[in-house]
This record gives structure tokens, C-alpha cells and sequence, in this order.
């Protein structure tokens, strides 16, 4: 882009899409964003594994808190539901993404797991992350996810992880205000 910076561009064929012929600085401003990691927009992708529905629900609150401080265009996924592709694209056009998985058999849920890795061969980066994990006895998997999330370059980790044991308690309200306080704050 910086070769053809100097040059007369009425066209972009690219291999793998549509032939450009409008709207050409446009689209060379998304080429120059892809590929130097910067996000499209201050908005957030919220990705959830749920079973019961309690882990969805703790992803939903947060997405109304979010919107509430004036987020806008947040997306919320189902892992279970949405093909990771659909996520990836969605985390490379937001500057903040959420996983808010619950501990299934000691680890990771695998839909959570999967999105993760596909995140780290597409080198996803330059991003903040914030963290929800559920569990009844043994919520492990925030640890295990901050430990995938940490291997992504310069990605800024949000405090420590939420953790909801089970349902969302009265008191784990106010938790979703802080993190939603400090993802909006991520943002300026």
C-alpha cells in the first residue's frame, strides 16, 4: 500500500473478492487497518459458551450495561450457534472482545476453545480482553482462557477475571458495572 500510495488507482482486483472499481479510498482505508491490526471502531464483541443459559445471560447484561454507556454496534455470539469466522471477523473490525466461557470437564468449553485458537492463527492483536468464566465448584476457565488471550501480541487483559458460580447473584450485578465501566474507560 505504500509502493502504490503514489500512483493513479482505478481498480483493486484482489484474488479472493470482488473486482473495485468505486469507492476505492474506502476500502484502501480498510486494507490499511486489516493490516495493521487497528480496529475498525470502539465497539465491543462479546463471545459466549454456554449450557444452561446462565453464562448468555451474564454476556447479555453486560452488552445492555455496555450500550447503556453509549457502546455502540456491540455483538453478542453464541460459540455454540455462530461459526467462529463470523466472530473473527467481528473482533478485527471491535476493539475490545469479550470470552465468557463456563468450565466444562476441567477446562475450557470446547466451541470457547476453538474460537480462541482460530483467533491466535489468524494473529488477532492490538486488542483489549476482558474475561468471564462460570463454574459451580471448580471455575477454571478463566485461567486457562487469559493463558490463550496472553499469547496474543499486545493484547491489554482487563483486571481479573469475573467469575459467576452457577447463576448470576445479586451481588456479581455491580461486577458487571465495574467491567463494563472499564471497557467503556479501554476505549479513550
Amino acid at each position: 500500500l505504500k509502493k502504490a500510495a503514489g500512483l493513479e488507482i482505478r481498480m483493486i482486483c484482489p484474488l479472493h473478492s470482488v473486482i473495485w472499481r468505486e469507492d476505492l479510498p474506502w476500502l484502501i482505508d480498510k486494507y490499511l487497518k486489516w493490516s495493521s491490526y487497528t480496529p475498525e471502531e470502539n465497539s465491543v464483541t462479546i463471545a459466549y459458551g454456554s449450557v444452561y443459559g446462565h453464562t448468555e445471560k451474564a454476556a447479555d447484561i453486560l452488552a445492555g450495561k455496555l450500550a447503556d454507556r453509549g457502546i455502540r454496534h456491540i455483538s453478542v455470539f453464541d460459540v455454540s450457534k455462530t461459526h467462529p469466522s463470523y466472530i473473527i471477523a467481528d473482533a478485527f473490525r471491535t476493539s475490545a472482545i469479550v470470552f465468557a466461557s463456563i468450565t466444562y470437564n476441567g477446562g475450557i468449553f470446547c466451541n470457547m476453545d476453538t474460537l480462541l485458537h482460530q483467533l491466535a492463527a489468524h494473529g488477532l492483536t492490538k486488542r483489549t480482553a476482558a474475561l468471564i468464566q462460570n463454574g459451580t465448584w471448580a471455575a477454571t476457565s478463566g485461567k486457562q482462557m487469559a493463558e490463550q488471550v496472553a499469547a496474543l501480541k499486545e493484547m491489554t487483559v482487563i483486571s481479573d477475571t469475573l467469575t459467576v458460580k452457577s447463576a448470576l447473584k445479586e451481588d456479581q450485578y455491580a461486577s458487571l458495572e465495574e467491567l463494563a465501566d472499564k471497557i467503556v474507560a479501554s476505549m479513550e
